[in-house]
């Protein structure tokens, strides 16, 4: 028979270990934040790279999503909304490649820290993009053929035999 207390005492003190493991790590890693930090204090560079990737961080987010979207489309079978979506999908991409082409040129003359000054951060720009994206996800899933839920895949499957 099992020794059962063995097995108890040995899986409670792996978790033991465990959770202060995940807590030395977690502490590790905010003082390295800490000390990350800190050199935006000390080195006027790295503020300007930090600034840098913070105003590309939306337009990269949401070229990403496009491009996604964008091959996906490729083999959605209705025409129509496959050319409707690569036309929306395309000036977005071209809005959002001009955005960060004039917030670069800003950032470059003026070295502004405040992100009220750049049109990537716009409520309106970043909220329509969001809005896109959803509103051409529900039209190319209302144009595709209803999928089969498990019940009649199961049916099916039973009919066949």
């Amino acid at each position: 028979m099992e020794d059962k207390f063995a097995k108890y005492l040995q899986l409670s003190n792996r978790l033991i270990i465990i959770l202060v493991a995940f807590v030395a790590a977690l502490l590790a890693v905010l003082y390295g934040l800490r000390l990350a930090f800190g050199l935006l204090d000390s080195m006027p560079w790295f503020r300007y790279l930090f600034i840098l990737l913070i105003l590309m961080m939306p337009t990269i987010v949401f070229i990403t999503i496009f491009l996604i979207y964008f091959s996906r489309t490729r083999k959605h079978p209705a025409v129509f909304v496959r050319y409707l979506s690569w036309g929306l999908f395309s000036i977005a991409l071209l809005c959002w490649t001009y955005f960060l082409v004039t917030d670069m040129i800003t950032f470059f003359k003026t070295g502004s820290q405040e992100i009220g000054r750049y049109h990537s951060y716009s409520v309106i720009f970043l909220a329509g993009s969001v809005a896109l994206i959803f509103i051409v996800g529900i039209i190319q899933a209302f144009s595709t053929p209803r999928e089969k839920d498990w019940m009649e895949k199961r049916k099916d499957r039973l009919d066949t035999q």
